[in-house]
């Protein structure tokens, strides 16, 4: 049976999903009348939600100053960072074996329409950007453990937006895409050594922009 979202539930994930994408910025002052009116719902639900945010430390309520969108802390990013690489790396040596021929095939087929791809910058960036969330998801799913999965869902969202952060405001839209050709490149090569070290450059390159930004 699904579980039926409520408004405040819709509120926050509205609210999460603009704070992931760097709609709303770092250190951004937000309104809680201009998010009522933007997603057409009372004061209420977005009390609820910035609530719910901020005990997850996207937001920071300041009694009299207002709500402002949480800095992305160094020190934290890089340990998410470290976490991945771990994590990952794990992950798709065990991928390398147990990948189908139809998920490489569906990968392939993404990457190709990336490649083609010549609209304009944001929207190219944001299909590398969904590429990349595309490779990952796979990786997770081939690699057969549910608990790797877990905890990189549970971090998701800080991820996301230190991957955001990484192709946008350091430019990183080409690096990442090379690295991510490396990344299918072994993986259908079937090279466990090869896989590993491309997945663990890969993180390691977000890692170190983060720190440079």
């Amino acid at each position: 049976m699904l579980e039926k979202k409520t408004i405040s539930d819709y509120v926050y994930d509205k609210i999460l999903e603009g704070i992931v994408q760097l709609t709303y910025a770092p250190g951004e002052k937000i309104s809680e009348t201009q998010l009522a009116a933007a997603l057409d719902v009372s004061r209420a639900p977005i009390k609820s939600a910035l609530a719910k945010l901020e005990k997850e430390g996207f937001v920071s309520i300041k009694p009299q100053y207002g709500t402002f969108v949480s800095k992305i802390s160094v020190e934290r990013a890089r340990s998410i960072c470290d976490i991945r690489e771990i994590l990952e790396v794990e992950a798709i040596r065990k991928a390398v074996v147990s990948m189908t021929e139809e998920q490489l095939e569906k990968l392939q087929d993404l990457f190709d329409q990336m490649d083609a791809f010549r609209d304009e910058k944001a929207e190219k960036r944001q299909f590398i950007y969904d590429a990349d969330v595309a490779l990952h998801n796979e990786i997770y799913r081939a690699s057969g453990n549910v608990i790797i999965a877990e905890i990189m869902q549970r971090y998701m969202p800080e991820i996301q937006r230190i991957q955001r952060v990484n192709m946008t405001w350091a430019d990183r839209q080409v690096p990442t895409q090379g690295e991510m050709k490396k990344i299918l490149k072994a993986l259908k090569a079937r090279d466990e050594e090869q896989a590993a070290a491309a997945m663990k450059e890969h993180i390691s390159n977000i890692r170190k922009t983060i720190q440079t930004i």
